[in-house]
């Protein structure tokens, strides 16, 4: 997609939102009224894009699927949420599309899901990163630039965006939904807390692609690490998938109930 498409784009949604804010604040879709908020979300890779592959050639897409049917299965329950997904087969979806069916669905909140890969086999355990402009750390730098490649890795050209741009495009998230994301990403951890593996300092942030819809509060979710051999043990396990997904929607609860307070 050309920089200026995607600078438009970004615009309207930020533009959209302003209209719908008071004292010139934007507020994000989960402030608005509404009896059942709409949870998208997103198994990260797919089709031709295989994600990251562990040791015994598990690939990153399968587990990535199913944990997210997994969660969708833990949301569908009591009727409390309206849950979408980016894709639910073995198909490919380009970053541009993801964050688009997301704007589409109206979601009022918006979870990647992935597993890592990292140099060291000992590192282990899940983190979870929010849009900035700016990377926290060259860690979640790394993992911004391996994500934001799965397009190119898909065989989708992929427009070149200075780096004076990448910015921009980060700032145009309203301040109030900044806020959001970061309570979600805190709320995961929380949830996570004393149940599963969390990597150092598990909450971070940089510039990913399929976070940057200014309109909708998001995160990124690394499940684990695909090169920690127990981590790959976990992560292709349907028990701890299960495990995984009543923490993820426990942590999704205490969002909204946040938001309603």
């Amino acid at each position: 997609m050309c920089n200026n498409c995607l600078i438009t784009r970004r615009r309207f949604g930020f533009l959209a939102l302003a209209a719908a804010g008071t004292a010139g604040l934007a507020l994000p879709r989960r402030a608005r009224a509404q009896n059942v908020p709409t949870v998208m979300l997103d198994p990260g890779h797919g089709g031709h894009d295989p994600g990251a592959i562990a040791p015994d050639g598990t690939f990153e897409k399968t587990i990535t699927l199913a944990s997210a049917l997994a969660l969708r299965n833990a949301l569908g329950t009591g009727g409390r949420y309206n849950v979408a997904m980016t894709r639910t087969d073995d198909s490919f979806v380009t970053l541009e599309d993801r964050v688009t069916l997301a704007v589409s669905a109206g979601a009022d909140l918006f979870i990647a899901m992935h597993c890592d890969h990292l140099p060291e086999p000992s590192d282990r355990g899940a983190s979870i990163y929010t849009l900035a402009p700016d990377a926290s750390d060259s860690l979640a730098a790394a993992v911004a630039s391996d994500e934001n490649a799965a397009d190119h890795l898909g065989g989708v050209p992929v427009a070149k965006v200075s780096p004076q741009v990448l910015p921009i495009l980060a700032s145009l998230e309203t301040r109030a939904t900044r806020i959001a994301s970061a309570t979600f990403a805190q709320d995961i951890a929380a949830s996570f807390q004393g149940s599963m593996v969390l990597m150092p300092d598990a909450v971070r942030s940089a510039n990913f692609a399929v976070l940057r819809d200014p309109s909708t509060p998001s995160a990124l979710l690394e499940m684990g690490c695909l090169t920690n051999p127990l981590d790959e043990q976990l992560l292709t396990d349907k028990v701890h998938q299960a495990a995984m997904a009543q923490r993820l929607a426990a942590a999704i609860d205490v969002y909204f109930q946040t938001q309603k307070a």
